[in-house]
């Protein structure tokens, strides 16, 4: 089958439709979802961009792929799913956001390297192929544009020709000044046709229709939405329901307390969130949505193209995001080193011909699409992953040969890894078991506490529990340290 990864950047499983939240507008996801696999426990093997984005790639933890937090950067003698794919003569097309060079590099980061045909990015910098893109294609919108991206270094020296683009960005910054209606929320500087989002899809389509039919393909379609700044255009964000929106989670729990208070002392960047209330936070949430909602009807107008170009049912589509956004809940922002379920919980949805429809209560991890993707994609591959084809669960024909576990672990956050802010979890259907480096705890019972407010760790009747899932976590750890032989050795050597 040809098979399509769609990625969205930073999108929790709770914030869809699908998954229960009733302020959602998702109505392409959902039917994805309805007419597939729909996966309620799916996690991110380490809940942040980059390392995320290498454990997928490379069906391997952070101790075997070494991106262990952002700034680090994937190397080239890990073997990734997209080499294998381009061994087995699949084409590999990929359009959008990869993050696995640090943004500081430049502004066409080079994925081709990573066993990619063709690929053209654009990251959270906005710059590169989309913002170029803009200035050919809506020279009226491209000043608006440019007033939105960063001001990273190499600018001083951007594009083919090598201008000085910091002049320009600083003069569109000041003629467009953008009203934050809280921390990073405002409405788009531009229409959404030149949107990213929209830019992204266009290409997405453009690729298909410029592949070589008689052979299969792999494309990973990978979107910057809903990532921080939440800037949608207006008309999403009358498609939330303002009123419906869930308020962030709180806990009265005092051991929480401490170890919040503990982690927003290590990370300045929380600071910039304390003063927020309540309604700050819903107002993220509502431009939030309203991005998600942008990125859903882009996926319905890939779905459509599909139809009509007859490879909707020789087509697996596999939807997911690299990590989530807490956006307030425990009054935190973004992602991190809290591996809380809107933090490290995401979606997963499989559908396509021969899946059988579902969903499915099963624990995975990002971990699982390397072996999935590779399997569907009827591809020859001799590289040790830690993860498993989710194909039996798919088919409905048998169970995955391991414990119904994930492991969770983090580094550090915002650049501070104290012990402190490094972390591991082990989360199963019905317990998480959450350990800090400095040796503090967490333990919550998912099934009668799902929001994780009330900290057992310390509470003796739990104690047979605690005891239990740590072993497992050694156990889950140990499988974790499976060797990767071909580290040194090119994995396509032939001699």
């Amino acid at each position: 089958m040809n098979v399509i990864l769609i990625l969205a950047d930073q999108l929790s499983a709770k914030w869809l439709k699908c998954y229960g939240n009733p302020a959602a507008h998702t109505p392409n996801l959902d039917a994805i979802a309805a007419r597939g696999a729909q996966f309620n426990n799916c996690y991110s093997p380490n809940p942040v961009c980059m390392p995320a984005r290498a454990s997928i790639i490379t069906g391997r933890s952070a101790q075997h792929h070494s991106v262990f937090y952002n700034g680090y950067e994937l190397g080239t003698d890990i073997p990734t799913y997209p080499g294998v794919l381009q061994q087995n003569n699949i084409q590999t097309f990929g359009i959008g956001k990869f993050h696995l060079e640090c943004h500081g590099r430049g502004a066409y980061n080079d994925v081709n390297k990573y066993g990619f045909d063709r690929v053209e990015t654009t990251e959270d910098i906005r710059c590169g192929h989309w913002l170029d893109w803009v200035k050919t294609h809506y020279p009226e919108y491209y000043e608006p544009a440019l007033s939105t991206v960063w001001g990273e270094p190499h600018l001083e020296k951007y594009g083919s020709d090598g201008m000085d683009l910091r002049p320009a960005l600083a003069s569109a910054q000041k003629k467009y000044q953008q009203k934050d209606y809280a921390p990073m929320t405002r409405i788009s500087a531009i229409p959404e046709e030149a949107c990213q989002t929209t830019w992204i899809t266009n290409r997405a389509i453009d690729f298909i229709d410029e592949r070589n039919p008689q052979r299969p393909f792999f494309m990973n379609v990978s979107y910057v939405d809903p990532h921080d700044p939440y800037d949608p255009p207006q008309r999403f964000l009358e498609l939330i329901d303002r009123d419906a929106i869930p308020r962030p989670i709180r806990s009265a729990d005092g051991s929480l307390q401490d170890l919040f208070a503990g982690f927003a002392a290590d990370v300045p960047f929380i600071e910039r969130f304390s003063t927020c209330d309540e309604e700050q936070w819903i107002t993220m949430r509502h431009h939030y949505l309203a991005s998600l909602a942008f990125v859903d009807e882009q996926i319905g107008r890939l779905q459509q193209h599909l139809e009509a170009t007859g490879l909707a049912d020789d087509t697996l589509i596999i939807f997911s995001a690299d990590h989530g956004d807490m956006l307030g809940d425990h009054n935190y922002p973004t992602k991190g080193a809290w591996h809380f379920d809107a933090c490290a919980r995401v979606p997963l949805l499989v559908s396509g011909s021969g899946i059988q429809p579902g969903k499915h209560s099963e624990m995975v991890s990002l971990l699982d699409l390397f072996p999935t993707i590779v399997d569907y994609a009827e591809a020859n591959s001799a590289v040790p992953v830690e993860g498993n084809s989710l194909r039996p669960l798919l088919e409905s024909s048998g169970s995955l040969p391991r414990p119904d576990a994930v492991i969770v672990e983090s580094y550090g956050s915002y650049g501070n890894i104290d012990p402190a802010l490094t972390a591991k979890s082990l989360i199963t259907q019905k317990s998480h078991y959450y350990r800090l480096g400095d040796g503090q705890e967490m333990l919550f019972d998912r099934t009668n506490d799902p929001s994780e407010s009330t900290n057992l760790a310390s509470d003796a009747s739990e104690k047979q529990r605690k005891e239990k899932l740590r072993k497992l976590m050694l156990k889950m750890l140990s499988r974790q340290n499976m060797p990767l032989p071909l580290r040194n050795r090119h994995p396509f050597a032939t001699h």
